[in-house]
């Protein structure tokens, strides 16, 4: 019964942070959920990953959503991103499916370390009106 609701805190604040990391800069919830299925709930790494994925295009969706309907989107250069994403996420898919599950793991929670490290050494401070 401990184990169950260990899992479930550890899911919702994986959530919580993934949802606000979309929300407020725009990065993948799979940067969150990723490496916390893996290293805190022992998660095989193509399972983690296929389950952050799956939130990323709910969450994504949503901000797409508010974006645009506070004229914050550009559609046209927004649909061809969404081209090339898809592609490369197929080739992306193909590749990774030849690394053993330990390395994917291993590789996901490394990255999303160098990204934290990043966002704390630059952040990004950029107002909309700057960006005008």
């Amino acid at each position: 019964m401990i184990d169950i609701l260990i899992k479930i805190l550890v899911c919702f604040f994986a959530g919580m942070g993934a949802g606000l990391g979309t929300g407020f800069a725009g990065m993948s919830a799979a940067a969150v959920i990723s490496p916390v299925l893996i290293t805190i709930l022992g998660v095989d790494a193509y399972a983690a990953v296929g389950i952050a994925l799956a939130s990323d295009v709910l969450a994504s969706g949503v901000s797409a959503y508010t974006y645009k309907k506070e004229n914050n989107l550009d559609v046209k250069n927004g649909i061809i991103m969404m081209a090339s994403v898809l592609v490369f996420t197929m080739v992306g898919s193909g590749v990774a499916s030849l690394v053993p599950s330990h390395t994917m793991g291993g590789f996901s929670v490394v990255m999303t370390a160098l990204l934290g490290v990043k966002f704390i050494i630059k952040p990004v401070m950029t107002t909309k009106e700057a960006m005008q």
